[in-house]
């Protein structure tokens, strides 16, 4: 092996992607990632996928959306802008703010010392600089607006269709953390996707999910088991899932069964 192959080698990134920082909730700063198709937007704006966590998840969703798009009459993903916002590790410890941004309210099953409470403030975030920075840069079609979150984030995206429906048009919620708090009750709609992993047994996580989405309250809702997944594994084995619920065309009738 070449000793100086090393340095050879420099950053690279895809082709479509950007990357600028957003500051709020009480100064800290956020990344704001941004996946773009090439060429003219529909009439009314691309399907967009707005993903939380953007850290772990960024690269996967825009990935696999740009493959499957490819090959839409076979995959049924077609198009979309994929957002994602990120925490940053110079802001403090990332699960600290994870916990502190993605729930209403404090657990009384985890340690005090980790913060909780703060999905309000950061709801008013999305809503106030996060989507329209992301209108302001792009073309999107509002009515095929979707919110992800996996485990935590799984959570909030239950609590904000709870609490502010208009928000976003659709949904998908992953292995939420229905032990943190389970929400209350929700209008059962196939705009609501719930997932979790089949092999995600701690704190009855499976049990729980499944019960929360069978009861008559979110009847509607679309329920996608991941197999031979546990808890981390299930939003990646779920990606083409979590992409069709996203960029379907009402017009074209309902997501591609799977």
């Amino acid at each position: 092996m070449n000793p100086s192959a090393s340095s050879d080698w420099t950053p690279w990134a895809p082709p479509g992607r950007r990357v600028r920082t957003l500051v709020g909730l009480g100064g800290r700063r956020f990344d704001l990632m941004l996946s773009a198709p090439e060429g003219e937007p529909p009439k009314d704006g691309w399907p967009c996928l707005v993903v939380l966590d953007g850290e772990r998840f960024f690269d996967i969703f825009a990935g696999a959306a740009s493959i499957l798009a490819r090959r839409r009459e076979k995959t049924g993903v077609g198009p979309m802008v994929v957002l994602a916002l990120a925490h940053r590790a110079d802001q403090g410890a990332v699960e600290d703010q994870r916990a502190l941004d993605f729930t209403t309210f404090p657990c009384v099953q985890i340690d005090g010392a980790r913060p909780g409470g703060g999905a309000d403030a950061f709801r008013r975030f999305l809503d106030e600089a996060v989507l329209p920075e992301a209108a302001a840069s792009v073309s999107i079609d509002h009515t095929r607006l979707t919110l992800f979150g996996h485990s935590l984030a799984g959570l909030f995206v239950l609590e904000t269709l709870e609490t502010r429906p208009d928000l976003f048009a659709r949904w998908a919620s992953i292995s939420p953390s229905l032990w943190w708090r389970t929400p209350n009750a929700v209008n059962g709609s196939p705009d609501l996707m719930v997932g979790c992993g089949e092999l995600e047994t701690g704190r009855d996580m499976r049990a729980r999910i499944e019960a929360w989405t069978a009861a008559r309250r979110v009847a509607g809702a679309e329920f996608r088991l991941a197999p031979r997944a546990d808890h981390g594994a299930a939003p990646v084995v779920l990606v083409p899932d979590i992409l069709r619920h996203a960029s379907y065309d009402d017009s074209r009738g309902s997501a591609p069964a799977t």
